[in-house]
């Protein structure tokens, strides 16, 4: 039978030897310090923050009922949050008004329109952005004042005298425009269709705005409100600057000059003034013209 040469012969105590000696270090030796591979561990996951770098409600100046409209984006790295926005009364107490807007992508511009039922008053826009699961509960929020003016009530008449038309959602007060949303509402009609004054007052502006408003008229009401009459006809403008007007009086006749898309009024109203200050802003005319169409 073979055999191992002499230097490799073993001996079982030996072995047993060497083999408690080194159990005996290991015991001996401090454990060695965890190593870290780089990679996150889910339960050191931070929360996933969310931020509105744009939040924006126009106009800032609405009748009750009229149309806003929001434009807001939610940023962070959930694919999708819920979001909501309420209107709050500048006094406090409850939410007196809520859109739901349900699962919304995140990082894209986005737009709502919203008639929400509100009461005459000034009323403030939050907006709130929940990711859907449960470790991600971070929110955002903005505020923006929403004035709700009342609707008027004084009598007056229609400054469109013929066949019109109010047109569609693009031509209501608050309706995008390209930089800005529209300050004003529309109202078609045939070119030449005589404009009028709704009120007594006096003209307080009278001017041509190649780029935008065309041949305009500002008239300063007995209400003490100025009421704007836009894109008149080259050449129909009846009235100059300072003069007084009875209600019913001709001012111009409906056209297209300026910047439009073809013959209409553009009819604003400024309850303090037009342009009178910072503070000064138009608001929905369409209850007004409800209410002199009769």
């Amino acid at each position: 039978m073979a055999t191992d040469p002499p230097y490799v012969r073993r001996s079982p105590a030996l072995v047993a030897a060497a083999i408690a000696a080194a159990s005996a270090a290991a015991a001996a030796s401090p454990p060695a310090a965890a190593q870290s591979t780089g990679g996150a561990q889910f339960d050191a996951q931070p929360r996933q923050r969310l931020t509105a770098p744009t939040f924006a409600i126009s106009p800032a100046a609405v009748a009750p009922g009229a149309r806003l409209t929001v434009r807001y984006r939610i940023a962070g790295r959930p694919r999708r949050v819920r979001v909501r926005i309420d209107l709050l009364p500048e006094d406090g107490g409850r939410s007196a008004a809520t859109l739901r807007l349900g699962r919304r992508p995140t990082n894209r511009d986005l737009t709502a329109t919203w008639r929400p039922t509100l009461a005459a008053g000034r009323y403030t826009a939050r907006l709130r952005a929940t990711a859907p699961r449960r470790s991600r509960t971070a929110r955002a929020s903005r505020n923006v004042d929403v004035l709700a003016t009342p609707v008027a009530t004084t009598a007056g008449v229609f400054p469109v005298q013929g066949a019109y038309s109010l047109g569609g959602e693009a031509s209501e007060f608050g309706a995008p425009r390209e930089g800005h949303s529209h300050q004003g509402q529309d109202i078609v009609a045939a070119a030449g269709t005589p404009i009028v004054a709704p009120r007594a007052g006096f003209v307080s502006w009278r001017a041509y705005q190649a780029d935008g408003a065309g041949h305009y008229v500002v008239l300063h009401g007995d209400d003490a409100r100025d009421y704007v009459f836009m894109h008149m006809k080259t050449g129909s403008v009846a009235v100059e600057k300072g003069e007084g007007v009875a209600p019913g009086a001709r001012l111009g006749a409906v056209g297209a000059s300026g910047h439009a898309d073809g013959p209409h009024l553009h009819f604003e109203i400024w309850p303090d003034g037009w342009y009178a200050s910072k503070r000064s802003k138009p608001i929905d005319p369409l209850p007004d013209l409800l209410a002199w169409a009769g």
